[in-house]
């Protein structure tokens, strides 16, 4: 078989029209400038890039593998001789699951986070110092934050906790004051 392929391709390396197509291939990128060859070899480059996938995707077929590997299994008659067969199976079913589940986790940590960026642009600007608002984008955005934003979150931190602890207490004058009575 292997013979067969070797031949079959000097074959057609061989072929007077493959050669003389690629004479006039060869003579045309000469005949361009070098920009227009630049910008072809860049064309190239995108082209290749485009159709090579990622290697960290995650394949959507989870389940199909699990029935492969049953199929596989069902079909063994003697276990123990593919024990570390079916180590790897596992192991690697085990991988695919805990990266889809880590890939489902920064989605929804994505969302969650542009959800409280929304929210935070609600807030009025004068209900916070300028300061602690500062710190908070930073927070919020991922920046590097100083010792002194440390320092104002931890102590809006405080205050926050005070303020709810009075929303328990409003919470109940509010119930009284709607009572019919």
């Amino acid at each position: 078989m292997e013979i067969l392929f070797k031949m079959s391709i000097d074959k057609w390396l061989s072929d007077p029209k493959y050669i003389e197509n690629q004479k006039k291939r060869n003579e045309l990128f000469e005949n361009l400038s070098q920009e227009k060859k630049k910008t072809l070899k860049e064309k190239g480059l995108k082209k290749i890039l485009k159709k090579e996938e990622p290697i960290s995707e995650i394949p959507d077929d989870f389940l199909d593998k699990i029935i492969e590997f049953k199929e596989w299994l069902n079909n063994r008659t003697y276990l123990k001789g593919d024990k570390d067969k079916i180590e790897v199976w596992i192991s690697n079913l085990y991988r695919i699951n805990q990266i889809k589940i880590k890939q489902r986790e920064k989605i929804s940590s994505k969302e969650q986070k542009e959800d409280l960026i929304k929210k935070f642009r609600r807030i009025p600007i004068n209900l916070l110092d300028e300061k602690i608002r500062m710190a908070i984008t930073k927070k919020l955005h991922g920046y590097e934050r100083t010792r002194t934003d440390n320092y104002y979150l931890s102590k809006f931190k405080n205050i926050i906790h005070e303020k709810l602890k009075e929303l328990k207490y409003y919470e109940i004058l509010e119930t009284i004051i709607e009572l019919k009575i």
